[in-house]
């Protein structure tokens, strides 16, 4: 099963959501300091072998943060973020997608689904 990495703006009831799951799931908090670097969170994500789930747009820049060089990035972009459509788009994205396919991959999540970016 995969692991999730939780940044920093990620609320802890999606968190809690994820666990209840019964997924692996740490928040960055508690392995380094809030407000750390994007380079410094890759890292992390990448030493734990965990998919990294984010609001930060940064890194879904492919050139800094190429698919192939990580176990995976999830970039949550809803608008508004609310909870509710969080959730509801987590686990609709949870039952769709094969998740043994999420190491190289960029995945971008939005409230009616979800799109895929894998290594070339």
């Amino acid at each position: 099963m995969i692991k999730f990495l939780a940044d920093e703006n990620i609320p802890p009831a999606v968190n809690n959501f994820l666990t209840e799951k019964g997924f692996d799931v740490k928040a960055v908090q508690e392995f380094i300091a809030s407000g750390s670097a994007d380079s410094t969170v890759i890292k992390l994500a990448k030493k734990e072998e965990r998919v990294l789930l984010t609001f930060d747009r940064h890194f879904t820049n492919i050139l800094l943060y190429p698919p192939h060089t990580h176990s995976g990035i999830i970039r949550i972009r809803l608008h508004p973020p609310q909870l509710e459509f969080i959730l509801q788009a987590l686990d609709n994205f949870l039952k769709s997608f094969d998740l043994a396919k999420t190491k190289g991959t960029l995945v971008i999540l939005e409230r009616d689904g979800f799109r895929v970016r894998r290594s070339a």
